[in-house]
């Protein structure tokens, strides 16, 4: 379904949840957030909801969070401490409900060309971790190469600001990659243009998107909040030449509540490669 409008959003109340005061003081947020009155971005102080609604510090955490899993609320971990929050871990912010803000990937490109070109983009840290390793059966079976054969991996972070980490890359490599090293470790290169230059044809790629919840693993490395209700985009994507051999293999986190995806496809099986239609 399309997306609802604010004013329908008010207009259906959540399921009906016990007549007291946290109640009245969860439609009471939920409706000044929806009428503007709180505006995207504004600090949600929890002292202060307490002294307003006259509720305790138990019904404020559990409204605040409700109103985060309606995506009203962003829950991220406190940055600053200042007295009124002194005990808090947790920073609570309107959440931006027009997800257009929102970085806008076209999935037309490699990782960092993907987002270069739009409106809204994030900066790229220079490429830092670069490993060997023999290949699982997972990454085999995906390059289609044999299970411990050697592999490159590397990782690309991109981050909004200094502080904040929306997404992670890994990318695994077939091992003719070797001679690209020195290439590879420049920031913002480019695979497919590497893989050209080593006389391959890149020419087509799928991609396969699931929504996930963070894991610990994830929390750390984006250094989310435990409380924070975001989901993420796991995006395993596999580019292939023109004869359907895989010359590369992406797994990409994202962070949900900062991209929109944009794909574009053909409409028939017959605007798609032979080789490639079921893979």
């Amino acid at each position: 379904m399309r997306g609802p409008k604010p004013q329908k959003i008010l207009e259906t109340r959540p399921p009906e949840l016990r007549k007291n005061k946290a109640t009245d003081a969860h439609q009471s947020m939920r409706e000044k957030i929806l009428n503007g009155i709180y505006k995207a971005d504004q600090i949600i102080n929890p002292k202060e909801i307490e002294q307003e609604y006259g509720i305790n510090n138990t019904s404020t955490q559990i409204m605040l969070l409700r109103l985060a899993i309606e995506g009203l609320i962003k829950i991220q971990p406190l940055k600053e401490r200042s007295w009124p929050n002194n005990a808090a871990y947790n920073e609570y912010r309107v959440a931006d409900l027009n997800v257009r803000h929102r970085i806008f990937s076209t999935r037309h490109g490699g990782f960092v060309s993907d987002i270069s070109q739009q409106e809204t983009t994030a900066s790229l840290e220079p490429t830092a971790d670069i490993e060997v390793e023999r290949a699982d059966e997972e990454i085999a079976k995906l390059l289609a190469i044999q299970p411990g054969e050697n592999v490159i991996i590397l990782r690309t972070v991109q981050k909004s600001d200094p502080n904040t980490i929306i997404a992670i890359a890994d990318t695994y490599l077939p091992f003719w990659f070797a001679e690209s090293l020195p290439e590879l470790k420049k920031p913002n290169c480019d695979i497919y243009q590497i893989m050209q230059q080593l006389g391959k044809k890149p020419s087509w790629c799928t991609e396969t998107v699931d929504v996930t919840q963070a894991s610990s693993v994830e929390r750390e490395k984006f250094k989310l909040s435990p409380d924070d209700t975001s989901a993420l985009f796991k995006i395993l994507r596999i580019a292939y030449d023109e004869d359907g051999t895989p010359l590369a293999v992406d797994f990409l986190t994202d962070r949900g509540d900062k991209y929109r995806l944009h794909y574009s496809f053909p409409l028939f099986a017959d605007g798609i490669p032979e080789k490639l239609r079921n893979k």
